[in-house]
């Protein structure tokens, strides 16, 4: 989708949010508390400093080098790509292709950010499937179908983790994406290390969230934003607009009625998170100037 497409979405959301609220969220936004915004910020720096372990982890395991400093320096500049430009995996992208020209041939490079990336977005949906399906406010429906949803998605990771092990025929392409799943990520060693470093990885945004919620001195509590934060957050891998921006809020505007809390609430809490997770990745200016 072309970049002005998602930019007008992006502003046409946002613009749609601000009419519904008005000045009352711009006075949540004022007087929010600055020490549990700066506690969100520090828990954005340390996701991403465990995610670039996640990404020197599995290259690893697909024999291939990346030193300590160089995968964190990356993937702050990845992350400051992805909060500022559309898609949000332009900046995966990128440091697949510098880490490739390092290597031989540049297959394995992007196979490490794609495996790293996958992890973690096995691991989001299963935490908001989970919430959903224990939320208590969801109706018995659509607590089942998470439910099943939830199973279904694990099994998918138990079927495909046997299957890559046993499968012997295939075209080369196909030979080589299925070895590297195999070492990378589906393997009974390294699966349990991959989803325990998403897993925290992914208990960062949602803490990240819920710090964003304590700033403005909220109504609700942690057991119901614990329910609704991951699904706000999946929300944001919607490919229609920038970095997330008006659809993180929207979902955020719809959910918390729901639970019976204010929607402003919810959606001051995801304009400042929005805003943290641009600040998290601005060590990566100092990366790009570096060069």
């Amino acid at each position: 989708m072309p970049t002005l497409i998602r930019l007008a979405i992006s502003i046409a959301l946002l613009a749609l949010v601000a009419s519904q609220f008005g000045d009352g969220l711009l006075e949540q936004l004022q007087t929010a508390d600055t020490r549990w915004l700066l506690a969100a910020l520090a828990l954005g720096f340390a996701q991403i400093t465990l995610s670039a372990w996640r990404w020197r982890f599995t290259a690893g395991h697909l024999a291939i080098p990346l030193t300590r400093r160089v995968a964190l320096g990356e993937y702050y500049l990845a992350t400051l790509v992805n909060q500022t430009l559309p898609g949000g995996v332009l900046g995966d992208a990128q440091r697949a292709w510098r880490h490739g020209r390092q290597l031989p041939r540049h297959g394995p490079a992007f196979q490490a950010v794609v495996i790293e990336r996958l992890s973690g977005q096995i691991a989001m949906g299963i935490l908001a499937l989970a919430a959903w399906a224990s939320s208590p406010w969801a109706s018995s429906g659509a607590r089942s179908q998470s439910l099943l949803l939830l199973l279904a998605l694990i099994g998918f990771v138990a079927i495909i983790s046997a299957g890559l092990s046993r499968a012997r025929t295939a075209p080369d392409w196909m030979r080589d994406w299925r070895d590297a799943l195999s070492r990378g990520l589906f393997n009974r060693r390294v699966l349990p290390l991959q989803l325990m470093a998403s897993f925290t990885v992914a208990a960062g945004y949602v803490g990240g969230f819920v710090c964003c919620l304590m700033a403005l001195g909220p109504a609700g509590g942690i057991m119901l934003w614990i329910a609704l934060i991951p699904p706000v957050l999946f929300a944001m891998l919607i490919p229609l607009s920038i970095a997330g921006w008006g659809i993180r809020e929207s979902a955020a505007a719809l959910l918390w009625p729901m639970a019976g809390l204010p929607a402003a609430e919810g959606v001051a809490a995801a304009i400042l998170y929005g805003a943290i997770s641009l600040l998290a990745g601005v060590p990566g200016v100092m990366v790009l100037l570096r060069r």
